[in-house]
């Protein structure tokens, strides 16, 4: 997320949170773009290492990870 690339530029005011990785999640899923379930995916494994290394904030919830589901029910790819 560029939110976060901007936090560690000194931007402490632009740390993304769970919901802001949730609402980038849940745009993947109504995007219909090719790979995009596969981006949202990738986006809850970044979640889940952040907060298990400590950052509270981006502990994943229920909206999150129906946001994931729902991106690999749409996504039409082989295996999601």
């Amino acid at each position: 997320v560029a939110m976060d690339r901007l936090h560690a530029s000194g931007f402490p005011g632009l740390k993304p949170d769970a919901f802001t990785y949730t609402a980038v999640i849940d745009a993947y899923a109504k995007s219909g773009f090719r790979g995009a379930a596969s981006r949202a995916d990738l986006l809850l494994d970044q979640m889940e290492a952040k907060y298990a290394a400590g950052d509270q904030d981006l502990k994943p919830n229920t909206f999150t990870y129906n946001a994931v589901i729902n991106a690999l029910a749409k996504s039409g790819e082989p295996g999601a």
